[in-house]
């Protein structure tokens, strides 16, 4: 049995990097497939080929045995394969359903499926249209007959009222407006063909420059109708686009209709050059009637695609159709989204979910998962991995990426590991464990256990006292929390997401206004400080959305290594910058921290979201800081990665550094913190050492059960 997604030899390059090197894998029906890998070893670049946001240099993609071509995202959507994203495609301001069926809307009008029927004669239309035939037979014939539709117009108009000048015995009216008539035929048209070499016209299939001027000739007489849609809605004609071109382009027909009429009028030619003009009027006119017939079965064509276009840009008529087929989609696969809730007011785990049904809503049979825990909470992962097993029991097939080893091993049926573009090998969760598998990723042994030696407290650094703040929706979301950090000491801050962890890191460093309460960082106040001035204090912030919060992503590499301190020495002289300083330290930055990039000027948003996570934690730890404030200090990044950010955070709090961690990974809280406190609807709820504390205990804490009892710890923080 062929395998529903074959890839051979798949080889994609960017400037300076080998991102995929002739990779080369099967994923069969109804299993999940891990890929494991570095940060910037390929993966997410080998999906996106996949998913046809790009394409590959060389090598082939088969499907059910078949070779197809995928360039767009909708080649991949119509081949049956959804992905997603490790960032989610989300528009905020929108509801589950709109968002779920956008660019898909269901339009029903007395029980009948207007979208499929709109769709399926437009499908229909596109079929029949002659002019991509005419294009590939003759293309400069075909370039040529578009370019006289804008003539057509004006001469047919002219001519009318030339007709209706002579009828009303104005011989001179009708003299001028023949003059502007043979003007706007003869000016532009027979200068481009004087200037054109002879050489240029043999392309057009005739031999000579008089028979394409006779093509000119005849092209002059086209209907309105598509002169209007090929013109104003499609703007195919070579008009000229600057303003200084039209004016001089008006300029000449002008000064041409004055010459030619004053002239035949000096020299008493009236009569004449009026027979000659009704003589030349009525053969144009019959050519036209030929022509303009042809041409008006094609504007009536182009009529119609264009309702049907406007049509289905309609707000969609079925949207309750739609929130039905989400509902039942939800309910089939066991994803539990509200159909008419707005995404801006669901947690991420839920979001997900919408992304999910968003894949399945398009009919795909093979879904490609980017990163997709690197966001959720536990209980958001495990309740992740119950969907994907009922989405192999019904048929589907799964590409999961993922940096997290238990997960590949607790959820993969096979696992392929990348490293630098290759595939290194190839395994299944029976034969592997989690050191094998992250030797095989960074290639060496990595130490996956945190040592370290018993804290060294020194002084308060951060205080925080009976802190208060709203989210944005100007709701209650930090609720009287209190607590100390020493130097020398990590406090790790656990909860399940949407706990307000994110609003009390956002006003720890000033990124969000508190309505109540005290800060304070090494004895100063700072409930109301600048990001500037809590910087000034030895602060430094890993942010937990690291494009919004963490980078300029249109700045290069070398500019957001020293966003912090490029303001002063050695990186500023006065009020210039030095740029051998900035790039000196970022070179040393980025071999340091293993940032995966072809240069330090590559601009911050082509990295990969973990490389760009490793550009912040080179930034925050390479400066002198007495306060480290780290949210999610390793989302997205690989076991290698997060071996040597782990040592880093001990190195620092073995220095007297005061640590606050906030982190969704339960393990890393445990692993690296000296007390834990967990975070419930906007409180802290509990305290412990961390030598005491149990994952059982903790997760209870985090999930609520343990509220109703009273919480002492909470009294002995710090």
């Amino acid at each position: 049995m062929a395998p529903v997604l074959e890839a051979r030899d798949i080889t994609k390059q960017f400037p300076g990097v080998l991102a995929n090197d002739h990779i080369s894998f099967a994923l069969k029906k109804g299993e999940i497939l891990a890929f494991l890998g570095e940060n910037g070893a390929g993966k997410t670049t080998l999906m996106n080929i996949l998913y046809g946001l790009y394409t590959q240099d060389e090598g082939q993609i088969f499907l059910d045995g078949q070779e197809v071509s995928i360039h767009t995202p909708s080649d991949a959507i119509a081949h049956g394969i959804g992905m997603v994203h490790q960032h989610f495609m989300l528009i905020p301001v929108m509801t589950v359903t709109e968002n779920i069926a956008l660019g898909n809307e269901t339009q029903k009008l007395f029980g009948m499926d207007l979208t499929i029927a709109a769709r399926r004669l437009r499908h229909f239309l596109r079929m029949i249209n002659p002019l991509p035939h005419f294009q590939r037979a003759a293309p400069q014939l075909y370039h040529t007959s578009l370019s006289a539709l804008g003539w057509a117009l004006v001469c047919l108009l002219l001519s009318g009222i030339e007709s209706l000048f002579i009828l009303l015995n104005q011989p001179t009216a009708a003299l001028f407006t023949f003059a502007f008539l043979l003007s706007l035929i003869w000016m532009p048209m027979l200068i481009d063909c004087l200037r054109r070499p002879a050489e240029s016209f043999r392309e057009v299939g005739r031999g000579s420059k008089p028979a394409w001027i006779a093509i000119v000739l005849v092209g002059n007489a086209i209907g309105a109708l598509a002169y209007y849609f090929l013109i104003a809605r499609r703007r195919l004609l070579p008009w000229p686009e600057k303003w200084q071109a039209t004016l001089a382009n008006l300029g000449a027909v002008i000064a041409a209709t004055f010459v030619l009429g004053k002239g035949t009028l000096a020299v008493g030619l009236t009569a004449v050059v009026i027979s000659v003009a009704g003589f030349t009027f009525k053969l144009l006119a019959y050519l036209s009637l030929i022509y303009l017939g042809l041409w008006t079965i094609l504007g009536a064509y182009l009529i119609l695609l264009e309702i049907l276009v406007w049509f289905t840009e309609l707000v969609p008529l079925g949207l309750r159709t739609d929130v039905e087929r989400v509902r039942r989609i939800s309910h089939q696969y066991g994803l539990d989204v509200d159909p008419t809730a707005y995404i801006k007011d669901l947690p991420v785990g839920a979001q997900q979910r919408v992304e999910i049904v968003k894949a399945l809503y398009r009919q795909a049979d093979i879904l490609i998962l980017d990163e997709p825990t690197a966001v959720l909470t536990p209980q958001e992962s495990d309740e992740l991995f119950e969907i994907m097993h009922s989405l192999i029991k019904q048929g589907k097939s799964i590409i999961f990426i993922t940096h997290k080893l238990k997960e590949v091993l607790a959820v993969a049926d096979r696992i392929i590991v990348l490293r630098d573009g290759h595939v290194v090998g190839e395994t299944t969760p029976a034969q592997a464990t989690e050191a094998s598998l992250a030797a095989m990723m960074v290639g060496r042994e990595v130490i996956l256990t945190v040592e370290k030696e018993p804290a060294r407290l020194g002084d308060v650094v951060l205080k925080v006292e009976d802190l208060h703040a709203l989210d944005d929706r100007h709701m209650p979301v930090v609720r009287g929390v209190t607590f100390e950090v020493r130097a020398g000491e990590i406090l790790g801050i656990a909860g399940v997401q949407g706990n307000g962890q994110t609003e009390l890191v956002e006003v720890l460093t000033g990124l969000r206004p508190a309505t109540g309460g005290h800060v304070w960082i090494t004895g100063v106040e700072t409930t109301h400080a600048t990001p500037r001035q809590i910087i000034e204090l030895g602060t430094a912030h890993i942010p937990e959305d690291r494009q919004r919060d963490g980078l300029v992503l249109t700045y290069p590499v070398c500019d957001n290594l020293v966003l912090c301190t490029y303001y002063k020495p050695p990186f500023a002289r006065g009020v210039l910058m030095d740029e051998r300083a900035v790039f000196k330290q970022a070179e040393e930055l980025v071999r340091l921290f293993d940032i995966r990039t072809p240069s330090i000027f590559l601009p911050a948003r082509n990295l990969s979201g973990g490389n760009q996570q490793k550009l912040i934690v080179a930034r925050e730890l390479s400066r002198p800081i007495r306060l480290l404030i780290a949210s999610q200090p390793t989302r997205g990044l690989d076991v290698g990665s997060i071996e040597y950010i782990h040592k880093r955070l001990i190195e620092k709090r073995d220095q007297g550094t005061a640590v606050l961690l906030v982190s969704a990974e339960l393990d890393e809280i445990m692993s690296l913190s000296d007390r834990i406190a967990v975070m419930y609807e906007g409180k802290i709820v509990y305290t412990v050492d961390a030598a005491q504390a149990t994952r059982e205990e903790l997760g209870l804490w985090m999930a609520g059960a343990r509220r109703s009892q009273p919480v002492e710890p909470t009294e002995r923080i710090g």
